[in-house]
């Protein structure tokens, strides 16, 4: 049987080869390069809990969680593919995510095996994600102006900022504002709407991929009611559109700036599914727009 184990930081160069061969190489003829390891997989390791399995030393598969305020949030779960439809997948799923009473969720890929191994754990399936992604060379619809008004925020408004992202998020987390500001280039925002706070936001520039590593990434974007929720997020939008050529989001289905994302210009291009053990869910996605399927 692979031994499982905790991860080192020696391994996360293994760790990324794994991810990009199985969620990178199969989506092109010509993937791009590897690039360096994601800041993200060094912030799992040194904040969160990531673990491998290892055969004849050699990493096959790993699984990555981050857990904040009672939820824990699985990060990653990918097998290489020459291991895949083994047991590697269940048996790092039930490591990292045992029965000690926390929420669990996550973010599942398409592949109907990962959605079946989950709802299998104990996770229900509660609504879609959408990743969206804009590229303003090809799209030339513009929005229309809002009564909205945009401020960054200052540093005597960001304890206020990360108690607004809990109330809205679910979870307490200081430790991913502080990684989105200084791994990501993240700028927190402020909207205001008829003199009161209606929502809070994030754009991050240096958030890009390896398809699109000049893209930002809008994230998370909560609105303080339903009626704010659209008007926050496209004044995002506008923001980041000054900014950045490409922009990408992931957007909750029942969220109301969905439509109108589209009608701006944005294309589908995956979807996944939100899957959590919680009884009721612990955010409104009808308010809150995640940071992405990484750190949620």
């Amino acid at each position: 049987m692979t031994p499982l184990r905790t991860a080192q930081e020696s391994d996360l160069e293994a760790i990324y080869e794994v991810w990009y061969q199985t969620d990178v190489v199969p989506e092109s003829t010509l993937p791009p390069a590897r690039g360096d390891v994601p800041a993200y997989l060094r912030h799992v390791l040194r904040t969160g809990t990531l673990l491998v399995a290892e055969q004849q030393k050699r990493i096959s598969a790993y699984a990555g969680t981050i857990t904040r305020a009672g939820i824990t949030f699985l990060t990653d779960l990918f097998v290489d593919p020459h291991h895949q439809s083994s047991d590697l997948g269940k048996r790092l799923l039930q490591l990292a995510l045992p029965p000690d009473g926390l929420i669990h969720c996550t973010l599942s890929s398409s592949d109907p095996r990962a959605l079946a191994l989950y709802i299998r754990a104990g996770m229900i399936p509660q609504w879609p994600c959408f990743g969206l992604r804009l590229e303003q060379q090809s799209s030339s619809q513009k929005l229309p102006s809002s009564d909205v008004k945009i401020s960054e925020v200052q540093p005597e408004e960001f304890q206020a900022l990360i108690q607004l992202d809990a109330e809205l998020s679910g979870r307490l987390r200081p430790e991913e504002h502080t990684f989105w500001i200084q791994e990501e280039q993240a700028v927190p925002l402020l909207f205001r709407q008829a003199g009161h706070v209606a929502g809070y936001g994030y754009v991050r520039l240096g958030g890009g991929t390896l398809w699109h590593p000049e893209a930002c990434v809008l994230g998370p974007i909560g609105s303080s009611s339903v009626e704010e929720a659209a008007a926050c997020v496209l004044a995002a939008v506008e923001w980041a559109a000054e900014r950045a050529k490409v922009i990408r989001i992931e957007v909750p289905g029942p969220h109301p700036c969905l439509a109108p994302l589209l009608e701006r210009g944005f294309r589908l291009t995956y979807t996944d599914t939100f899957v959590s053990s919680a009884a009721s869910p612990f955010c409104d996605a009808r308010r809150y727009v995640p940071s992405g399927g990484d750190l949620f």
